[in-house]
């Protein structure tokens, strides 16, 4: 979709076209659900973080402005906080257990196979938790979602340059966590 619609349709939704902004939700979906997948181990809890995200764009549409930061940069910067406001409630909660991880449990082939599946992943989530929130989220949104250096920073609130020094610093760090993590399985 070219930026043109998609500034008409924040326009629409601002103006408070719930259509219109379905339409957004559609669109920037899988990035935002990716964003905070990356930084949260449990599927249910992302998709509960991206309803938030989406729930709080909504609430704040009126007050984003179109010629400003880049809606998907908006949209992660909402995501970045909301997982930080996750990371402090979560700290002062005991953990939840989740019937499908009973269940994986229950049966071996299925823990097995769920295992072999998710390993890789895995790893590199426990690798990103680590880093620093703004280097995980330098890492998520240059690699994963292949965002050019100005739209991260515009993202984080930062300077170009001091996303650049981020990112050759999480590279860095995500590398030696991964070394480390593959000597301590050896």
């Amino acid at each position: 979709m070219q930026q043109m619609d998609v500034e008409r349709l924040i326009r629409r939704a601002q103006q408070g076209d719930s259509r219109a902004f379905a339409r957004l939700y559609d669109l920037f979906f899988d990035r935002v659900f990716g964003f905070v997948r990356a930084r949260v181990s449990d599927v249910e809890d992302a998709k509960d973080l991206t309803a938030t995200v989406f729930m709080r764009a909504w609430e704040a549409l009126p007050a984003y402005d179109v010629r400003g930061v880049p809606f998907a940069a908006w949209l992660f910067r909402i995501a970045r906080n909301a997982i930080i406001d996750e990371y402090r409630r979560a700290s002062r909660e005991p953990q939840r257990v989740h019937e499908e991880d009973a269940e994986a449990v229950a049966d071996p082939q299925s823990l097995d196979e769920t295992v072999i599946a998710l390993s890789d992943a895995q790893r590199v989530r426990e690798a990103l938790r680590g880093l620093t929130e703004e280097q995980a989220a330098v890492i998520v949104l240059r690699f994963l979602w292949d965002l050019p250096i100005a739209e991260v920073a515009d993202a984080l609130g930062k300077t170009e340059g001091a996303v650049k020094a981020m990112q050759h610093r999480a590279v860095r760090m995500l590398a030696k966590r991964l070394a480390e993590m593959a000597d301590d399985a050896s």
